[in-house]
Protein backbone atom coordinates (compact mmCIF):
# COMPACT_ATOMS: atom_id res chain seq x y z
CA UNK A 1 0.00 0.00 0.00
CA UNK A 2 1.40 3.40 -1.00
CA UNK A 3 1.71 5.87 1.84
CA UNK A 4 1.80 9.55 1.02
CA UNK A 5 3.66 11.65 3.59
CA UNK A 6 2.42 15.10 4.41
CA UNK A 7 4.64 18.11 3.72
CA UNK A 8 4.99 18.56 7.50
CA UNK A 9 6.34 15.02 7.85
CA UNK A 10 8.83 15.58 5.05
CA UNK A 11 10.05 18.83 6.57
CA UNK A 12 10.43 17.21 10.00
CA UNK A 13 12.33 14.27 8.52
CA UNK A 14 14.61 16.54 6.49
CA UNK A 15 15.29 18.66 9.58
CA UNK A 16 16.13 15.60 11.65
CA UNK A 17 18.37 14.18 8.95
CA UNK A 18 20.21 17.48 8.62
CA UNK A 19 20.96 17.56 12.35
CA UNK A 20 21.83 13.86 12.42
CA UNK A 21 24.42 14.38 9.68
CA UNK A 22 26.12 17.02 11.85
CA UNK A 23 26.09 14.63 14.82
CA UNK A 24 27.70 11.92 12.70
CA UNK A 25 30.36 14.35 11.46
CA UNK A 26 31.25 15.48 14.98
CA UNK A 27 31.37 11.89 16.26
CA UNK A 28 33.76 10.95 13.49
CA UNK A 29 35.92 14.03 14.08
CA UNK A 30 36.11 13.25 17.81
CA UNK A 31 37.13 9.67 16.95
CA UNK A 32 39.99 10.96 14.79
CA UNK A 33 41.23 13.32 17.49
CA UNK A 34 40.94 10.65 20.19
CA UNK A 35 43.18 8.27 18.27
CA UNK A 36 45.81 10.98 17.79
CA UNK A 37 45.80 12.02 21.46
CA UNK A 38 45.92 8.40 22.60
CA UNK A 39 49.05 7.92 20.50
CA UNK A 40 50.60 11.07 21.96
CA UNK A 41 50.18 9.75 25.48
CA UNK A 42 52.85 7.20 24.56
CA UNK A 43 54.96 9.36 22.25
CA UNK A 44 55.30 12.22 24.77
CA UNK A 45 55.86 10.15 27.91
CA UNK A 46 59.11 12.05 28.56
CA UNK A 47 57.01 15.15 29.30
CA UNK A 48 54.96 14.18 32.38
CA UNK A 49 53.19 17.54 32.82
CA UNK A 50 52.13 17.53 29.17
CA UNK A 51 50.98 13.92 29.46
CA UNK A 52 48.86 14.85 32.49
CA UNK A 53 47.17 17.57 30.45
CA UNK A 54 46.70 15.27 27.46
CA UNK A 55 45.25 12.57 29.70
CA UNK A 56 42.65 15.05 30.91
CA UNK A 57 41.89 16.05 27.31
CA UNK A 58 41.62 12.38 26.39
CA UNK A 59 39.01 11.88 29.12
CA UNK A 60 37.00 14.75 27.61
CA UNK A 61 37.25 13.14 24.20
CA UNK A 62 36.04 9.81 25.52
CA UNK A 63 33.16 11.50 27.32
CA UNK A 64 32.17 13.43 24.20
CA UNK A 65 32.32 10.32 22.04
CA UNK A 66 30.12 8.45 24.51
CA UNK A 67 27.60 11.32 24.55
CA UNK A 68 27.50 11.56 20.76
CA UNK A 69 27.26 7.82 20.26
CA UNK A 70 24.38 7.57 22.71
CA UNK A 71 22.63 10.50 21.03
CA UNK A 72 23.23 9.02 17.59
CA UNK A 73 21.85 5.64 18.66
CA UNK A 74 18.70 7.18 20.14
CA UNK A 75 18.07 9.20 17.03
CA UNK A 76 19.03 6.32 14.71
CA UNK A 77 21.46 8.61 12.92
CA UNK A 78 23.24 7.01 9.99
CA UNK A 79 25.86 7.92 7.44
CA UNK A 80 28.89 7.20 9.62
CA UNK A 81 30.97 5.85 6.73
CA UNK A 82 30.63 9.10 4.84
CA UNK A 83 31.23 11.08 8.02
CA UNK A 84 34.51 9.26 8.66
CA UNK A 85 35.75 10.25 5.22
CA UNK A 86 34.60 13.84 5.66
CA UNK A 87 36.23 14.16 9.07
CA UNK A 88 39.49 12.67 7.83
CA UNK A 89 39.51 15.04 4.88
CA UNK A 90 38.75 18.00 7.12
CA UNK A 91 41.62 17.23 9.49
CA UNK A 92 44.02 16.56 6.61
CA UNK A 93 42.93 19.72 4.81
CA UNK A 94 43.44 21.91 7.85
CA UNK A 95 46.83 20.35 8.57
CA UNK A 96 47.93 20.84 4.96
CA UNK A 97 46.98 24.49 5.15
CA UNK A 98 49.03 25.23 8.27
CA UNK A 99 52.28 27.04 7.52
CA UNK A 100 55.05 25.40 9.48
CA UNK A 101 56.31 28.51 11.22
CA UNK A 102 57.70 26.39 14.04
CA UNK A 103 59.95 24.09 12.06
CA UNK A 104 60.21 21.41 14.68
CA UNK A 105 59.18 17.92 15.52
CA UNK A 106 58.17 16.24 18.73
CA UNK A 107 56.46 18.19 21.46
CA UNK A 108 55.81 21.60 19.80
CA UNK A 109 54.48 20.05 16.60
CA UNK A 110 52.24 17.64 18.52
CA UNK A 111 50.74 20.44 20.58
CA UNK A 112 50.32 22.65 17.52
CA UNK A 113 48.47 19.84 15.77
CA UNK A 114 46.31 19.38 18.88
CA UNK A 115 45.50 23.08 18.87
CA UNK A 116 44.47 22.84 15.21
CA UNK A 117 42.29 19.77 15.80
CA UNK A 118 40.58 21.09 18.91
CA UNK A 119 39.97 24.46 17.23
CA UNK A 120 38.29 22.60 14.37
CA UNK A 121 36.14 20.67 16.86
CA UNK A 122 35.27 23.89 18.71
CA UNK A 123 33.93 25.66 15.63
CA UNK A 124 32.21 22.42 14.62
CA UNK A 125 30.27 22.44 17.88
CA UNK A 126 29.43 26.11 17.42
CA UNK A 127 27.96 25.19 14.03
CA UNK A 128 26.06 22.21 15.48
CA UNK A 129 24.70 24.39 18.29
CA UNK A 130 23.58 27.00 15.76
CA UNK A 131 21.99 24.42 13.47
CA UNK A 132 20.11 22.72 16.30
CA UNK A 133 18.81 26.00 17.74
CA UNK A 134 17.80 27.30 14.34
CA UNK A 135 15.90 24.06 13.65
CA UNK A 136 14.36 23.95 17.14
CA UNK A 137 16.18 20.91 18.51
CA UNK A 138 16.98 21.86 22.10
CA UNK A 139 18.46 18.51 23.12
CA UNK A 140 21.20 18.65 20.50
CA UNK A 141 21.74 22.39 21.00
CA UNK A 142 22.38 21.92 24.73
CA UNK A 143 24.79 19.03 24.20
CA UNK A 144 26.68 21.00 21.54
CA UNK A 145 26.91 23.96 23.91
CA UNK A 146 28.47 21.82 26.65
CA UNK A 147 31.00 20.30 24.25
CA UNK A 148 31.77 23.72 22.76
CA UNK A 149 32.55 25.09 26.23
CA UNK A 150 34.79 22.10 26.98
CA UNK A 151 36.90 22.66 23.88
CA UNK A 152 37.04 26.42 24.21
CA UNK A 153 38.70 25.68 27.56
CA UNK A 154 41.04 23.16 25.90
CA UNK A 155 42.21 25.77 23.38
CA UNK A 156 42.98 28.17 26.23
CA UNK A 157 44.98 25.47 28.04
CA UNK A 158 47.02 24.84 24.91
CA UNK A 159 47.82 28.56 24.76
CA UNK A 160 49.69 28.03 28.02
CA UNK A 161 51.58 24.95 26.89
CA UNK A 162 52.75 25.72 23.36
CA UNK A 163 55.19 28.60 24.06
CA UNK A 164 56.86 26.62 26.85
CA UNK A 165 57.09 23.60 24.54
CA UNK A 166 58.85 25.68 21.88
CA UNK A 167 61.39 26.98 24.43
CA UNK A 168 61.96 23.45 25.73
CA UNK A 169 62.54 22.18 22.19
CA UNK A 170 64.99 24.98 21.40
CA UNK A 171 66.93 24.21 24.57
CA UNK A 172 67.10 20.52 23.63
CA UNK A 173 68.40 21.52 20.21
CA UNK A 174 71.30 23.32 21.87
CA UNK A 175 70.04 26.90 21.60
CA UNK A 176 70.44 29.28 24.52
CA UNK A 177 66.69 29.81 24.66
CA UNK A 178 65.54 31.72 27.73
CA UNK A 179 62.31 30.76 29.40
CA UNK A 180 62.24 34.17 31.09
CA UNK A 181 60.31 35.40 28.03
CA UNK A 182 57.32 33.16 28.81
CA UNK A 183 55.52 35.62 31.14
CA UNK A 184 55.82 38.31 28.45
CA UNK A 185 54.42 35.90 25.87
CA UNK A 186 51.55 35.08 28.21
CA UNK A 187 50.74 38.77 28.61
CA UNK A 188 50.91 39.25 24.84
CA UNK A 189 48.47 36.40 24.20
CA UNK A 190 46.09 37.71 26.84
CA UNK A 191 46.26 41.27 25.53
CA UNK A 192 45.67 40.22 21.93
CA UNK A 193 42.59 38.22 22.92
CA UNK A 194 41.30 41.09 25.02
CA UNK A 195 41.85 43.60 22.21
CA UNK A 196 40.22 41.43 19.59
CA UNK A 197 37.23 40.07 21.46
CA UNK A 198 36.98 41.74 24.83
CA UNK A 199 37.37 38.31 26.41
CA UNK A 200 40.89 37.20 27.26
CA UNK A 201 41.80 33.58 28.00
CA UNK A 202 43.52 33.30 31.35
CA UNK A 203 47.21 32.75 30.62
CA UNK A 204 48.33 33.46 34.16
CA UNK A 205 50.11 30.48 35.62
CA UNK A 206 51.56 29.72 32.21
CA UNK A 207 53.62 26.54 31.95
CA UNK A 208 57.39 26.79 32.14
CA UNK A 209 59.77 24.92 29.91
CA UNK A 210 61.39 23.05 32.78
CA UNK A 211 58.03 21.77 34.03
CA UNK A 212 57.01 20.14 30.76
Amino acid sequence: MLTISSSEDLVARDRTEAINSYISDMLSLEDHIEKAVRSQLQDLKDYPDVVNTLRDLHHKLEHHISDLRSLSDRRKASGMAGAVKRAGSAVAGVAAGVIDLVRSEGLPKNLRDDYTAFSLATIGYAMLHTTALALNDREVAELAQVHFADYAGVVIRLHKLVPAAVVRYLQQEGFAASESVLPEIGRTIEEVWRTQSGEAPATRGMATARNL
